[in-house]
């Protein structure tokens, strides 16, 4: 089997450079890697600063190539904040993420509110801090998270759930339903830690939902291609975005990453359209391009 061409694919989860955690390289660096694939573009996530400035910059360098970028919602930008949300979209940005490993819900899967289980990533967390979720003590939506959905719509970009829980997800889901807001729930069966039931629903919903390369197997190793393969068969492939979430040193380069991820599904019996659609329209379709 050739390797996949990457041509014209977009990565909607790459982390770069410069970062609390090590990476592989600099914004620049894997865009030009990206580009030299003949990819389309790339989003990049930062836990704890804003990319779309970032963004604006590589744009200007790396030609016939898009990196898209946005703001992850941790304690550094103040949660669930609305105003952080309206400064990034005005200048530029594309995605807003949830909490990433400020969620309450990754500190009850991984143990540790900041941390992911390993020793280079860690996150400082606030003294007496319980973790973010955007539901209040009675389990409803709270008006920051609303007005930040009203954002992300007004701005035609798109909200993506990051690390939060499925309570959170769900609550999500149906208000970015109400108003015609674009939604990924980010690597399921990971985080939120789900099963496939989960997946039906919220793309029942209206949702779309993302399966990493990372993920499956080497170091991370919380999702198995046959998981992957049964998503696809569950709710279809106009559903699903394949991204990498690479960008870590224990991970190859983001581009590598997904090839491989996409070579591997094409193994597994999936059509090579549906996998080349999955990195190419869904990722489209999700950032209004």
């Amino acid at each position: 089997m050739d390797a996949f061409d990457m041509t014209g694919t977009i990565d909607l989860h790459v982390h770069t450079g410069p970062d609390l955690f090590p990476r592989l390289g600099d914004d620049l660096a894997i865009a030009r890697d990206c580009a030299a694939g003949g990819m389309a573009g790339m989003a990049v996530k930062c836990h704890f600063q804003g990319t779309e400035v970032r963004a604006q910059l590589v744009n200007q360098v790396v030609e016939n190539f898009t990196m898209f970028g946005g703001v992850t919602l941790n304690y550094g930008v103040g949660g669930i904040n609305p105003i952080a949300v309206e400064s990034s979209l005005a200048v530029g940005g594309s995605i807003v993420w949830g909490p990433s490993g400020h969620a309450k819900h990754h500190g009850e899967v991984t143990g540790q509110l900041g941390g992911w289980g390993n020793k280079t990533m860690n996150l400082s967390v606030p003294e007496g801090s319980t973790g973010i979720t955007v539901l209040d003590d009675d389990g409803q939506l709270i008006d920051a998270a609303k007005e930040i959905l009203r954002l992300v719509k007004e701005h035609d970009a798109l909200f993506a759930t990051s690390h939060l829980g499925p309570a959170d997800v769900l609550a999500l889901v149906d208000e970015a339903r109400a108003t015609g807001t674009r939604i990924l729930v980010n690597h399921v069966l990971y985080i939120p830690k789900t099963d496939m039931s989960f997946v039906k629903e919220v793309v029942d919903r209206g949702a779309m939902v993302e399966m990493c390369s990372v993920l499956v197997g080497g170091f991370w190793n919380k999702v198995s291609a046959e998981d992957v393969q049964a998503i696809i068969g569950l709710v279809g492939h106009e559903s699903i975005v394949l991204s990498s979430d690479a960008g870590g040193p224990n991970t190859s380069m983001p581009r590598e990453s997904l090839r491989v991820f996409a070579n591997n599904l094409i193994y597994y019996g999936i059509p090579e359209d549906h996998v080349r659609h999955m990195m190419t329209e869904s990722p489209r379709r999700l950032l209004g391009v």
